[in-house]
């Protein structure tokens, strides 16, 4: 095992520690405030850190890190300081959210087409069907997490669409935003991942 292996790992275990930590303490916080509202969104947050290793585990794909890290970091980045730290007051936040989110759901797409191939390699396919699948893959995430906001609003009587200023150029704006990510995504693949 290699010093940089090592190196890789800690830090790996380091931040994902520390993020369930930083949770944990603002779920206990909000439980002795006795706002329950935020404590339940502080476990949920908790609980999801756990997820991305379960649906790897469930797939049967080799845990990526960087990819399971960077799932963490957007679970601490939406929910402990969007929600929690109430960062969704600057306009660009959720914007920027879901260019996160498409860049990760993007490298998601590839690792499952990895895995589906019977030489596991890349090589094999054509890259304008990498492209189409990679965006597809984005958009369709993208409009299932707008079909959820648009149900818990009218279950809840929510706005989590800001349907009471923009509704319409909010969830255009967001799915924009996905497909953005996740061509992002796909350009990392083209001069990293395709190389190896």
């Amino acid at each position: 095992m290699n010093i940089n292996y090592k190196i890789k790992t800690l830090t790996y275990n380091l931040c994902k520690y520390i993020i369930r930590i930083l949770i944990f303490i603002n779920v206990i916080n909000n439980f002795t405030k006795k706002d329950y509202y935020f404590t339940l969104i502080g476990v949920a947050a908790f609980v999801l850190t756990f997820i991305p290793s379960l649906i790897f585990k469930i797939m049967k794909i080799k845990p990526d890190k960087s990819l399971y890290l960077s799932i963490i970091f957007f679970i601490f980045i939406s929910l402990y300081l969007g929600t929690l730290n109430n960062f969704y007051r600057y306009e660009w936040w959720d914007t920027m959210l879901h260019v996160v989110s498409g860049i990760i759901i993007g490298f998601f797409a590839i690792i499952i087409l990895k895995k589906h191939n019977p030489h596991n390699s890349m090589n094999s396919y054509n890259p304008i069907f990498v492209f189409i699948f990679v965006l597809s893959f984005a958009a369709l995430c993208g409009v299932i997490w707008e079909i959820y906001e648009f149900t818990i609003d009218t279950l809840f009587n929510l706005d989590m669409q800001g349907v009471e200023c923009c509704g319409v150029t909010d969830t255009m704006v967001d799915l924009i935003a996905d497909l953005i990510g996740s061509i992002i995504s796909y350009i990392f693949y083209c001069f990293t991942y395709k190389k190896q």
